[in-house]
């Protein structure tokens, strides 16, 4: 019973109380189809009675209270049956809507070590198709089950007052049929999830072929990694194929016998009326009402397959929903000032230790630079800054306050992020930057973008600051891409600012511009810079040097010069590389 209770509360999104009053209305729809049913018996009795009392006049009266009362079925009906279609249609379509916000609110809170996990085609697998796989069970398929299910338990205790030996023989096949149904239903099963990942891989492919297809083309493969995509759509079709193969055993040898009931009800009746033992009004009663059972029962068989698929993807949204999320506090505590302190913090990416009983302090109001070598946990300190992860061992605080007593939007209030990977969303550029703070005035978006140097570029542009960019930023360059991330932290004005190669994609004349803009920053802010350009470091308060995800060096630019370990090296590098010249 508990699991049938967690299996109706998902298909109906937790509004088990609203799905029971569409069920009602559904209940309520199904009885007004069923009237003319019961008046079209009537009449039929009615208009009997001149041949089985030859002396009884036809009842006039009564057929046209008859015909009053199709009249009446048609108007009530009208209404009843828009009622429920705005129910289905709109209430569960607002219902449906709510869950996919809920979810949306459950993805945010989630860490990001379970979108590492997890590729963009499983999640919008499960936001589009199998929120709507059991949108379409739930406004449609449950209520009409259990209407079916209701008028062939009503039907069968009708016919059972009329004629217990007739009513037997309309249910007979019923029982011979379910086999089939269950046989089908396990198949489908199976074959259901192999569906739902051949089509989670095939939404995977378009993703990743789309938004590779530069390189592809640079390096010649477009077609060749078009292959591996088309097999994904044959595999698709394949396991499609499957479901339809499966349902075979319902949807033929399942009406197969259904429709021998028929046979049987017509000889069982004629055999019964030649022997005197039922009336002829019975009889017919019993043929008409023997097709409103069969029907709906075959409709149920059909169900057997939207079932079983409904299933599997209930299943892939529980699993999304049991995911858990970043604890937060019940009232958050706020920091005393911008220190960040990593008191023993230890890092693991699955079994891999990436941080390594990490002690750091970032004192507030002053720059500190991360430096190393490509893996030994710089960009790890900055996502653990911000509460992207938590740590596996040790403490993160902010101002004195553990960040897990921090209220997770408080905290990013409190931080403004510029990371190499830059991403804008497919709108204006204005609309992009704004996004650093949503109240911001058209002059102060133009003040960011002044000193992020990013104002000339957008401004040369055909539109200017409404100027729609593509999806990811895809029709700017990467230094612009860059600048305009650099706009938009500097317009939310937080008192952290992490950056994480923030001028690797600048030209040499820009980087210098946001350099100044940075060292602006320094009286205000607490600033955590990345950055494999030791150049453009020089000048930070604080150099930290990792390797292999433990602290190496500290110090500043001159007193990590003397101490002639990793640093220098990195240096001396550096400084032989940028006189490198193509021979």
């Amino acid at each position: 019973m508990k699991k049938f209770k967690r299996w109706f509360k998902t298909i109906t999104f937790g509004e088990t109380k609203k799905y029971i009053r569409l069920t009602l209305w559904n209940f309520l729809d199904s009885f007004a189809v069923t009237i003319p049913y019961g008046v079209m018996l009537m009449a039929i009795y009615m208009l009997l009675i001149p041949f089985s009392e030859p002396d009884a006049p036809l009842p006039r009266n009564r057929l046209w209270i008859l015909c009053g009362v199709l009249v009446l079925q048609l108007i009530s009906y009208h209404f009843i049956r828009r009622k429920t279609y705005i129910d289905i249609c709109v209430g569960f379509a607002d219902t449906t809507k709510n869950a996919r916000i809920s979810m949306g609110e459950h993805l945010r809170r989630l860490s990001m070590g379970f979108f590492g996990r997890k590729d963009a085609g499983n999640l919008s697998t499960v936001l589009l198709r199998d929120y709507t796989e059991v949108e379409n069970l739930a406004s449609g398929l449950i209520p009409q089950i259990s209407v079916i299910l209701v008028r062939l338990a009503l039907a069968i205790i009708v016919l059972s007052v009329f004629d217990w030996r007739m009513m037997l023989s309309v249910v007979l096949v019923i029982p011979l049929a379910l086999p089939f149904a269950f046989m089908s239903y396990r198949k489908m099963g199976h074959i259901s999830g192999e569906l739902l990942e051949a089509q989670q891989n095939a939404a995977s492919g378009i993703l990743e072929y789309v938004g590779g297809i530069q390189t592809l083309k640079a390096f010649n493969m477009a077609g060749q990694q078009f292959e591996t995509l088309k097999n994904s759509f044959k595999k698709q079709h394949r396991h499609s194929v499957g479901m339809e193969l499966a349902a075979a055993p319902v949807g033929m040898v399942g009406r197969f016998i259904l429709n021998c009931g028929m046979g049987i009800v017509m000889l069982a009746g004629a055999w019964l009326l030649t022997k005197g033992m039922l009336p002829p009004f019975y009889y017919i009663a019993f043929l008409l009402l023997s097709l409103n059972i069969y029907e709906p029962v075959m409709i149920l068989f059909g169900f057997i397959s939207d079932f079983a698929r409904t299933n599997r993807s209930a299943s892939r949204i529980n699993e999304l929903k049991n995911e858990q999320p970043l604890q937060e506090p019940g009232t958050g505590a706020r920091p005393e000032n911008m220190n960040i302190e990593f008191e023993n913090v230890s890092f693991s990416y699955g079994n891999l230790e990436v941080l390594h009983d990490i002690c750091l302090r970032f004192p507030e109001k002053s720059i500190t630079a991360l430096v190393g070598p490509s893996g030994s946990g710089k960009s790890t300190i900055t996502r653990l800054a911000a509460r992207f992860w938590d740590p596996g061992s040790g403490t993160v605080t902010l101002g004195g306050v553990p960040l897990k007593n921090m209220k997770s939007d408080e905290l990013l209030s409190y931080i403004s992020m510029v990371f190499q990977d830059v991403y804008l969303f497919h709108d204006t550029i204005e609309a992009n930057i704004r996004m650093g703070r949503s109240d911001a005035t058209m002059d102060e978006i133009i003040e960011a973008a002044k000193t992020a140097a990013c104002h000339d570029f957008i401004a040369a542009l055909p539109n200017g600051y409404q100027t729609i960019v593509g999806e990811g930023g895809s029709t700017l360059s990467g230094g612009e891409k860059q600048r305009i991330s650099i706009a938009r932290a500097l317009l939310k004005n937080a008192p952290i600012v992490l950056l994480d190669e923030a001028t690797a994609s600048l030209d040499p004349e820009n980087e210098v511009l946001i350099q100044q803009a940075i060292s602006a920053l320094v009286a205000e802010k607490t600033v955590i810079v990345i950055a494999h350009r030791l150049q453009s470091i020089c000048n930070a308060e604080q150099i930290i040097v990792l390797e292999n995800g433990a602290v190496k060096e500290s110090g500043d630019h001159d007193e990590l010069l003397r101490q002639n370990g990793l640093y220098a090296g990195l240096w001396e590098e550096q400084s032989k590389a940028g006189s490198w010249r193509i021979q």
